[in-house]
């Protein structure tokens, strides 16, 4: 039990860094432009949001590989 609490902290740990690795490295004013995406899941039902068509594409991909793997670990 103890290791699963010392994995979480330490994944969240590194999430918090990463958010502020990404934050340093962003473009300053007028240069680059900046694009995302997000998915939400209600159920096994995925929501897929972009700011452009690329990056709509990647985030379904990703989604459904997470899919995939919720799939296989629960599937046990």
């Amino acid at each position: 039990m103890q290791k699963i609490v010392l994995l979480g902290l330490i994944l969240a740990f590194l999430g918090v860094l990463l958010v502020f690795v990404g934050l340093s490295a962003s473009p300053q004013k007028g240069e680059g432009t900046i694009k995302g995406g997000a998915v939400i899941f209600i159920g096994p039902i995925p929501i897929v949001l972009g700011t452009d068509r690329d990056s709509a594409i990647l985030v379904a991909i990703l989604a459904l590989a997470l899919m995939a793997a919720a799939y296989i670990l629960f599937r046990r």
